[in-house]
């Protein structure tokens, strides 16, 4: 009993020193309380190395740049809640060892958040943890450095081309369903030529023994019969010629919501007074048109009448709508000549 005794003692003293040591390795901190922004966010400053740009809210939308570009409304709010939000989980290091989580002066992005010239945050953003769910960052006047919640680097930029809206031609559905006249013009072997498209709008339905038009409101509800899907719109040249109705389609649904590549600051619109092909839509009050400079190679010039600066877009995009006037008349394209 005694020997039992003895190694009992001994399992409590030494389950007693564990304890003690765990205790004395933990670390005991209390992380920063960030003050609560309840004021509306209106000027973002980014800086990134020698970059540097600024984001500021004009008739409640967001413009980047000293030139005031329109900016992507979304990507910009998006930004601004992360930081408002801005959620420290856990201190990371005391030791000003900046370099390994990026967060040193030339790597790490700095964002402010501003309410007129009231500075509301500065956050200093270094690289993702592993598990790319927390990012390391510093706070204004504190040396220490934290894991925030989120990935926050992939939705920060510097540079104001990124920031940029992109969208070069908004074309809602609603007016997408008026547009009834299309016209395409091209410079080909050295001359002009034109393609008109016109829609062709159905008739209505009409009884074959009265010919009356049919009217769902006087049919009795017992003779009401499954509805017929909706005839869907041709098109057609003015002679009457039909045309292929799958690309002119196509044609509307790459000019739906365009986006481009990047803009083009060094090319001024005049170049674009005579050029290589352009598509304009028209219906009800819409009047909208693309003009290309381009008609081969990997990136197209191009310029919208909803936007006042020549863009790139990429060619799998450009051919969508700059297509050979066959793939809308269906005539036989010239074989290609085979060399003897």
């Amino acid at each position: 009993m005694k020997k039992e005794y003895l190694l009992l003692i001994v399992a409590i003293i030494g389950l007693a020193a564990l304890l003690v040591y765990q205790k004395k390795g933990q670390t005991n901190y209390q992380l920063p309380k960030l003050a609560e922004i309840d004021v509306p966010v209106d000027r973002v400053v980014l800086e990134e190395g020698d970059h540097k740009v600024e984001l500021r809210q004009v008739d409640g939308n967001w413009v980047v740049g000293p030139k005031s570009y329109r900016a992507d409304n979304a990507r910009a709010a998006k930004m601004v809640d992360e930081i408002r939000k801005l959620q420290l989980v856990a201190l990371v290091s005391e030791k000003e060892n900046y370099q390994l989580y990026e967060l040193n002066a030339k790597k790490r992005f700095t964002v402010k958040l501003f309410h007129g010239k009231e500075l509301l945050r500065e956050v200093m953003i270094g690289k993702n943890s592993a598990s790319l769910r927390q990012t390391y960052v510093m706070l204004k006047d504190d040396r220490n450095v934290y894991q925030a919640l989120g990935n926050l680097k992939s939705n920060l930029f510097a540079k104001v081309s990124d920031l940029r809206d992109k969208e070069v031609v908004k074309l809602p559905s609603a007016e997408r369903e008026k547009i009834d006249r299309i016209t395409l013009e091209r410079v080909k072997d050295g001359k002009k030529e034109l393609l008109e498209l016109v829609k062709i709008t159905p008739e209505p339905e009409t009884d074959s023994k009265t010919g009356v038009q049919s009217d769902s409101k006087s049919t009795p509800e017992a003779e009401v019969k499954e509805p017929k899907s909706a005839t869907v719109a041709g098109w057609q040249q003015p002679d009457g010629t039909p045309v292929a109705a799958a690309a002119v389609s196509g044609l509307l649904n790459a000019m739906t919501d365009l986006k481009c590549k990047d803009y083009l600051e060094d090319l001024s619109p005049d170049e674009f007074k005579e050029p290589a092909y352009r598509i304009v839509v028209k219906g009800g009050e819409t009047e909208l048109s693309i003009a290309f400079l381009d008609i081969d190679g990997n990136e197209f010039r191009a310029l919208s009448s909803q936007v006042s600066q020549p863009f790139l877009l990429p060619s799998w995009q450009a051919k969508k709508m700059v297509k050979d006037f066959t793939d809308y008349t269906g005539a036989k394209k010239p074989a290609p000549s085979v060399k003897k």
